[in-house]
């Protein structure tokens, strides 16, 4: 059995992704991560993608982890020695996620352009011309967008439970009370901003793909016919294929 390991230390988490002969098996996050990494005694290929704040032990952890498997560990703190083919000016501050989930598609389509979409804390939509990363935009994410409407006014509550919400349904175009309307203008606006940056991607590229991927996807009811490729698990087994690419210098 083949493992590797992903231990991606974010804006507001740590998570830890695992594959199995290649296939991706899952992913823990915070404590249960820990917690379940405490008696983790399989031998494994690790990426550690750290561009978020490490505490005391996991930076112990992962300093005993690379003490110990000087071979097999990968240690990003930056997109700058990445081995991917870009035109982008500074790799230094460029988050890895955005790397990953271009080596995430051309694995799977090497030659194609894409406009990739993830949709998490921030939402960022990415170009890749025929497998070189041209650099993007980031905006605020749906939760972000909440956030600031309650840090910066005095009658806006913060809804804690938005996404159970949205599950369940809520209308995302007219709100018929606070909240609802909150997240209709949250949701309603992001999935308004991504409608027109796909069309006026697709103007001036008609053989442009568009890939979706990131936490609050699930939440965007985009247009059918605009997305062609969704995965959730994209920027993972993106990390993947820049494991393999890295310990085998390729």
């Amino acid at each position: 059995m083949n493992h590797s390991c992903i231990l991606d230390f974010g804006n507001t988490s740590v998570k830890w992704a695992r594959f199995e002969n290649a296939v991706f098996k899952g992913v823990l996050q915070d404590e249960q991560a820990w917690q379940t990494l405490q008696s983790w005694n399989q031998d494994a290929r690790w990426l550690i993608a750290a561009t978020g704040h490490m505490n005391d032990r996991w930076s112990s952890w992962v300093g005993t982890l690379k003490s110990k498997q000087t071979e097999s560990v990968v240690h990003l703190e930056t997109a700058e020695n990445i081995p991917f083919p870009t035109t982008y000016n500074s790799m230094s501050t460029l988050g890895l996620d955005r790397i990953a989930n271009a080596a995430g598609i051309t694995a799977e389509y090497e030659d194609a352009d894409w406009l990739i979409i993830d949709a998490g804390t921030c939402i960022t939509a990415d170009l890749l011309q025929s497998g070189v990363f041209c650099g993007g935009s980031i905006a605020p994410g749906i939760d972000l967008r909440l956030r600031a409407m309650f840090a910066g006014t005095v009658g806006l509550p913060y809804p804690e439970n938005w996404q159970e919400k949205v599950a369940e349904g809520i209308g995302l175009d007219i709100g018929e009370d606070t909240v609802s309307s909150l997240l209709a203008g949250a949701i309603g606006g992001v999935q308004a901003e991504l409608t027109e940056r796909i069309r006026r991607f697709k103007h001036e590229m008609p053989s442009i793909r568009v890939a979706l991927t990131g936490g609050d996807a699930k939440f965007l009811q985009l247009q059918k016919d605009l997305p062609t490729f969704t995965d959730p698990n994209l920027t993972w087994k993106g990390y993947f294929h820049l494991l393999n690419r890295m310990l085998t210098h390729e």
